[in-house]
């Protein structure tokens, strides 16, 4: 019999198997990954390109060539592109964010061999035909004046621009007539620059067989799609001297507030540490900024903090939306749990609590074949490797109250912070 008045006991979950993936090389090249794992008939094949924002010579080339990709090739219209993806089950996807631009294809394994000549002709003969990209500029640009009226958007274009410095690729730079200056010619010289075979790399996920291989060499394994080496660009990052904005939005009836500084990297000896003190400000639940800006004060229905992890860059932010009488008041405490972690040392209750919270997030992020192939490229992309996974499960059983104290006072002082308002 169930006895509801005793409380379970508390476990300290052991590390999860993580898996490191085979390495494997196409003919031209192209790095291949493959991690083999579930028991589903399904993959997932990540293309990989530098294709990202951070190689363009003009706004825009990044994300519309990318669209541009899924709206015709030279056998395949965008609409027949939709039809063959809803006859055979499967889910393809197009990003492009600061590094890479990417196609990500999900489908059952049975699939592949009529689903992989579809995306390499995706890759290497897009159209982009004039009609389609005047229709994707429409769309795009009133998608972008829309969300430039919103407080939250405002708030992190001026964040960034402060953090990172207005010219820097990192900053949310574009405007509405970037719109209409982009052209084809634009996005087809990105594509044949950066839509290489020499700038691509390939994750395969799933219950993947001997097969795989041998149809990606197949379509993507030929020389000729190489282009020239990328120039390597020295993005030296320039942030403002001035610390305090505001952005003036008539007629809002809340603002936005980002509250933030520059950080180090993943590769840095401090950041796991910075991490676990995250979490403590503002990153669960049950932070220390929601239980008193949310729970205790009522100024917010969320406030939460992130260490965000770029490329060549790294941050922390502090980021809520709350009524224009509230803001000065929001400030004010933010800065106030910022000053007690560098008095205070966390309680060991505390402690305990954020530590158990993290080894759960840390079992989920590789339960399963796809979140184990996320958590690879989450250390692949920043170029490091697993044993990135083992420091952090190490620094999770042991870090102290101490050693987060003097994190707090290393990294969390307030002439380090800059503050955006965004609102009425």
């Amino acid at each position: 019999m169930i006895k509801q008045e005793i409380q379970p006991p508390i476990y300290t979950p052991g590390k999860p198997d993580i898996l490191t993936p085979e390495a494997h090389q196409l003919t031209n090249g192209i790095p291949l990954r493959i991690m083999n794992a579930g028991t589903q008939e399904v993959t997932r094949l990540d293309f990989l390109f530098d294709a990202g924002t951070w190689y363009e010579n003009k706004h825009l080339q990044a994300v519309m060539t990318n669209a541009m990709l899924q709206e015709g090739s030279q056998n395949y219209s965008g609409a027949q592109l939709a039809e063959i993806m809803d006859f055979r089950g499967a889910y393809i996807q197009f990003l492009a964010d600061h590094h890479l631009g990417g196609i990500s294809l999900i489908a059952l394994n049975k699939h592949l061999p009529y689903l992989l000549p579809v995306v390499e002709d995706l890759i290497k003969n897009p159209l982009f035909e004039q009609a389609e990209l005047d229709t994707l500029i429409t769309r795009r640009k009133q998608r972008f004046l829309l969300e430039n009226k919103k407080v939250k958007v405002l708030c992190q274009k001026r964040f960034s621009t402060a953090l990172f410095g207005d010219s820097h690729p990192y900053a949310q730079r574009v405007k509405a007539d970037d719109f209409n200056t982009i052209k084809r010619e634009d996005l087809v010289e990105f594509y044949q620059r950066c839509y290489r075979s020499n700038h691509c790399r390939i994750l395969a996920t799933g219950k993947t067989d001997e097969k795989l291989p041998v149809m990606l060499e197949q379509h993507f394994g030929a020389a000729d799609w190489a282009g020239e080496a990328l120039l390597i660009r020295d993005r030296k990052l320039q942030p403002n001297s001035e610390k305090e904005y505001h952005v003036s939005q008539k007629d809002a009836i809340q603002s936005a507030i980002r509250i933030g500084r520059p950080l180090v990297q993943k590769d840095h000896p401090d950041y796991i540490g910075l991490q676990i003190l995250n979490t403590i400000l503002g990153g669960y639940f049950s932070s220390r900024l929601m239980a008193n800006i949310r729970e205790e004060k009522g100024y917010t229905y969320g406030i939460g903090s992130s260490i965000m992890n770029l490329k060549n860059a790294g941050y922390w932010v502090i980021a809520t939306e709350t009524a224009n009488e509230y803001v000065d008041a929001t400030v004010r405490e933010v800065f106030l749990e910022l000053k007690k972690l560098r008095e205070e040392e966390v309680s060991e209750a505390e402690l305990k609590r954020v530590r158990q919270y993290l080894l759960g997030e840390f079992i989920r992020d590789f339960d399963g074949p796809f979140a184990q192939a996320q958590s690879f490229r989450a250390v692949d992309d920043f170029g490091l490797d697993q044993q990135f996974y083992d420091a952090y499960y190490q620094t999770l059983l042991t870090i102290t109250p101490a050693d987060l104290l003097d994190l707090a006072n290393r990294y969390l002082n307030e002439e380090d912070f800059y503050t955006v308002v965004a609102g009425a």
